[in-house]
């Protein structure tokens, strides 16, 4: 995957890129839709831009896969280590992949047993 995709990004950045509000990414992340991460203790949220499709829109399972990680407990930092898991034993695809092919519920089970693991 391309490193801008899954470099962190700041709001402005993206909001930039991708012709999107910065405001309205802070919305999402604060109504727990997208995947964020702060840089160092008082720092910006950053964001992965993978998690943004065509024209700068947040797919449903994105926001499914971020509402129930947040439900189980599981941290951003994790569900990005999650999401970027390879499916299966044989090197398929990411978890990720699976949240724009319309697979959200594949990734909603691996979150819902990582966070029981955890506990």
């Amino acid at each position: 995957m391309h490193e801008t995709l899954t470099t962190p990004l700041p709001a402005s950045w993206l909001a930039s890129r991708l012709r999107l509000d910065g405001a309205e990414i802070e919305r999402l992340r604060e109504r727990g839709e997208l995947i964020a991460v702060r840089q160092g203790d008082q720092g910006q949220w950053l964001y992965p831009a993978w998690q943004f499709g065509p024209r700068g829109a947040v797919p449903q399972g994105v926001r499914d896969a971020v509402r129930a990680a947040h439900a189980a407990g599981l941290a951003d930092d994790r569900l990005i280590a999650l999401l970027r898991r390879r499916v299966g034993l044989m090197g398929g695809g990411r978890f990720l992949d699976l949240l724009f092919e319309g697979r959200s519920d594949a990734v909603i089970d691996a979150i819902k047993a990582s966070a029981a693991t955890a506990s």
